[in-house]
């Protein structure tokens, strides 16, 4: 006897699992999941042309002052004022990825996810340690808070590190939860590729120096995201540079 199966599901159903078995989900061939990115473009667009201003990133410490990344103070902070204001020229060559290039049509929306950094810097005045956030695509840096314990390090790294007391760091940083809402794996895949692209700028800022600049990515999640105060879902840390201050400044050499 012969039985014959009767598939009950609609045909949407059908269709959808038909795609899945040629496409992986959140790809970008993938058809459902482009039309969906293309109307939420064309919805935040609409909203930014509704509000007339320019989007505010995500990070927005209300009660410090914003500094221009040329505009640090140079007696408080030389080595981060300098790397700042250095950076800051190496971003306007930056060229983005190709196919990234849609989203400047939402004006300032790309900043959103673009990698942050966390400065953390003796200030040669007080002589305490203090940290900074900086948003390289908007171009400005603010207080977060101070003093820090000059033994931070300590929970941070593992001793085998060489990381001492007083020394500084520029933690960069990246929504990858917020990325991969808004684009999928690519958004995901970017997120990757900037924080790698602006460690190497780093790097490019500080080699002139010869200073000792130490790219590391071994430190303890949890020390190093109640150091910087983010959550460590929603932003992670992707890299960190670690330097001594005093051989910068006795190197009296500008970046």
């Amino acid at each position: 006897m012969q039985i014959k199966y009767m598939d009950w599901r609609s045909d949407q159903e059908v269709e959808e699992e038909r795609l899945a078995l040629t496409y992986h989900h959140n790809s970008n061939l993938y058809p459902q999941f482009d039309v969906l990115t293309r109307s939420r473009m064309k919805m935040l667009k609409r909203l930014f042309s509704q509000m007339n201003q320019t989007v505010t990133p995500a990070k927005r410490y209300y009660a410090s002052p914003r500094y221009s990344m040329k505009k640090l103070d140079r007696k408080e902070h030389p080595f981060i004022a300098n790397l700042a204001n250095r950076l800051d020229e190496l971003q306007e060559n930056v060229k983005p990825y190709k196919d990234f290039e849609s989203l400047r049509e939402l004006g300032a929306a790309h900043s959103l996810d673009s990698p942050d950094i966390y400065l953390l810097s003796k200030n040669r005045i007080s002589q305490e340690l203090e940290l900074f956030y900086c948003s390289p695509a908007e171009g400005y840096i603010e207080f977060v808070k101070g003093p820090i314990d000059p033994n931070w390090h300590e929970a941070a790294f593992d001793p085998g590190m060489g990381v001492q007391e007083g020394d500084g760091a520029v933690f960069i940083t990246a929504n990858l939860h917020r990325s991969m809402k808004l684009f999928g794996e690519r958004g995901y895949r970017l997120s990757l590729l900037e924080g790698g692209r602006l460690t190497e700028r780093l790097l490019q800022c500080t080699k002139e120096s010869g200073s000792k600049v130490s790219p590391l990515m071994t430190f303890y999640d949890k020390a190093v995201h109640e150091l910087l105060g983010i959550d460590g879902y929603y932003e992670v840390v992707l890299s960190v540079l670690t330097f001594r201050e005093e051989e910068l400044i006795c190197t009296n050499i500008n970046l």
